[in-house]
Order: C-alpha cells, then sequence, then structure tokens
C-alpha cells in the first residue's frame, strides 16, 4: 500500500483490506500507521523506516499489524521511497501475510 513519509495510509489493496478487515477510510483516518503496529515491533520498524528514509529501502521487515477483529497478523514487508522531482515523495510497502510460524521464526 503506499504510504505518506511519516506512514500515515494513503492507500491499502484489496488483498490488504481483506487480510487486515479495515476499510481504506478507517486506514487512513487513523492516522500513523504505527497505530496498527505491535508495540513489541515498533522500534525494529523505526529503525528500517530510518534506513529507508536514508536509502530509498527499508530491506525485508517482518512484524505484526492489528487487524480490525482485535487479531494480530505477521507480515512481511518491504518499504521504498518513491521520488518525485528529486524528493522522496511517498512510501510504497509491499507486504505478505506470513503464518504465525513463519512470523515467530522471525
Amino acid at each position: 500500500h503506499s504510504d505518506t513519509l511519516d506512514f500515515t495510509p494513503m492507500a491499502c489493496d484489496s488483498r490488504g483490506k481483506v487480510i487486515l478487515g479495515y476499510t481504506e477510510t478507517e486506514l487512513c483516518r487513523r492516522g500513523s500507521g504505527y497505530q496498527f503496529v505491535h508495540a513489541a515491533d515498533m522500534m525494529y520498524c523505526a529503525e528500517n523506516h530510518v534506513k529507508m528514509m536514508k536509502t530509498g529501502e527499508s530491506g525485508l521487515t517482518v512484524f505484526r499489524l492489528l487487524t480490525k477483529k482485535g487479531v494480530w497478523v505477521w507480515v512481511q514487508a518491504n518499504a521504498r521511497l518513491v521520488y518525485k522531482g528529486g524528493q522522496p515523495d511517498f512510501i510504497i510497502a509491499r507486504q505478505r501475510a506470513l503464518s504465525n510460524e513463519e512470523g515467530e521464526e522471525h
């Protein structure tokens, strides 16, 4: 999905909506996407966010996202910066849902 630079969601594809259970409005109205990230994974996600701002690519990040039903889902994400006119404009994060076993391994 696409985010502004502070990870406020702007758009989410239909598969993401099915897995997370939120509508696009709900996702985009909540402010920072960090509200959906598990507290234990927060620092790790923030570090990769900083890395992405410096290098343009976050590398693979595995963390838990909160679904609308209140269940945590492990996802593997790779975020990269998209530039417009030489300036970072927005972030595209490709996310893949993992099984609990896969998530725990990471």
